[in-house]
């Protein structure tokens, strides 16, 4: 049985302010953390209110929410030398952000996680 070595969750929100005079965008406003309560309590809600699918994107179903601009996606994947990787993304859409894909937001984290995993199979492969 393989363990879950490395978790993932991926937050992005809408910006409903302007800093610096910088244009607001949700590529300012994407949080990463590594905390397996939140995967968890994330699996356990989303399997309780699952939502519908809304479209698939490199092997991930993505979902909405029901009742709110929310998308939302999980998986999990092996890596090298019995290793584990378990990630969650949430997206909150909504009138702030009219204009933003879920499909652009989607496929820029999952580049992200791709490299991720890239990285924690180099230093698998370091530490074995």
């Amino acid at each position: 049985m393989t363990a879950i070595t490395h978790v993932y969750n991926y937050t992005v929100r809408c910006p409903h302010y302007t800093e610096n005079e910088t244009p607001a965008t949700w590529l300012n406003h994407i949080e990463v953390n590594q905390s397996s309560e939140i995967a968890l309590n994330r699996i356990t809600k989303w399997h309780n209110l699952s939502g519908s699918k809304s479209f698939e994107l490199e092997n991930f179903v993505v979902r909405k929410a029901d009742g709110e601009e929310a998308y939302f996606a999980m998986q999990s994947d092996r890596l090298k030398h019995d290793g584990h990787a378990l990630v969650t993304f949430k997206i909150f859409l909504d009138h702030c952000c009219h204009d933003a894909s879920p499909q652009s937001i989607m496929q820029h984290l999952i580049k992200d996680y791709q490299h991720r995993l890239e990285k924690a199979n180099s230093l698998e492969a370091i530490a074995v």
